[in-house]
């Protein structure tokens, strides 16, 4: 995928009929239309989406960290009743059709780049999701090569709305970032460790075939409300598409005459390519990673 420079994805105008995602800049997000409640004219989740991206930067610089504010991504969706993007038609009508100002986002994802204590595979990744249901923020490496985000361990991410991760309050979902930033150093060796013990372990043809078995149960339990949190770490097409991936690289391998075992590493990226915000649905986007690692650790023994 084509590195995204954020020289090149500066706007003045969207078209969400042409895309179904459109990217930029924090500067560009900044000159969209603010939905507020209608009676109290406050932020609907507390705070707009700039000023949470905003509110946590400021936290990462209160503790040194060095950051960057990677792309921004803002998606439509089928819901009439609550759709990601609306336009507001008398801004519309002063700045011209399909004016940034005019678009009213719901559905918003970035990652917030953090480089203390990179190395040559991973920097991490605070990734931010704000939509319609509430705030996600979760953090955990990033794959340099492939931009994969790995979200590995439920303490590393927290929410506005369902599930254990659940905090109602927005001051303490910030408090909750603020102790990752604080922590940073021996959580970045953690996850650090989780990805070095994935890299020993070693899974054959027959191996990936049971965890794509596992992965079908898992989503076909889920879908039939057989199983309690109705989440699952891959769709019914992502399942086809991570099974695609793996038999493209396994074949690969039987044709140059290599070893076909690939290392769980390996293979569990192949599915974490599959969550970005371009690709599928942007509230699913973190709790379906962290149930791909969870279905792991418990798998593997990873902690």
């Amino acid at each position: 995928m084509k590195k995204i420079e954020l020289e090149e994805i500066k706007r003045e105008k969207f078209d969400f009929k042409e895309n179904s995602v459109e990217i930029m800049d924090l500067d560009t997000l900044k000159r969209t239309y603010a939905e507020t409640n209608p009676i109290t004219l406050e932020p609907l989740k507390g705070i707009h989406h700039y000023q949470l991206i905003d509110r946590i930067a400021g936290m990462l610089n209160l503790h040194g960290i060095k950051y960057e504010i990677k792309e921004i991504f803002a998606a439509q969706n089928k819901d009439k009743n609550t759709p990601g993007v609306v336009i507001a038609p008398h801004i519309e009508k002063e700045f011209g059709k399909g004016a940034v100002e005019a678009h009213c986002l719901r559905r918003i994802y970035t990652t917030i780049q953090i480089n203390d204590n990179e190395d040559d595979d991973s920097n991490t990744g605070l990734v931010i999701a704000y939509h319609q249901d509430g705030i996600q923020i979760a953090i955990g490496p990033n794959i340099k090569m492939c931009h994969n985000q790995c979200i590995l361990s439920p303490e590393r991410y927290v929410s506005t709305y369902g599930g254990a991760s659940k905090v109602k309050d927005l001051e303490k979902l910030l408090n909750v970032v603020d102790d990752w930033l604080h922590n940073f150093d021996s959580q970045r060796q953690d996850d650090i460790s989780v990805l070095q013990k994935m890299r020993t372990i070693m899974l054959t043809y027959r191996d990936v075939a049971e965890l794509v078995g596992h992965l079908n149960f898992i989503r076909v339990g889920s879908d039939c409300h057989m199983t309690n949190d109705g989440k699952y770490p891959l769709s019914q097409g992502q399942i086809s598409d991570f099974t695609e991936a793996y038999l493209r690289q396994y074949n690969k391998l039987l044709k140059a005459g290599d070893d076909t075992v690939m290392s769980l590493y390996e293979v569990y990226n192949l599915a974490t390519t599959l969550y970005k915000p371009e690709l599928m649905n942007i509230p699913t986007i973190t709790t379906q990673n962290l149930a791909w690692t969870d279905m792991l650790i418990n798998k593997f023994g990873l902690c």
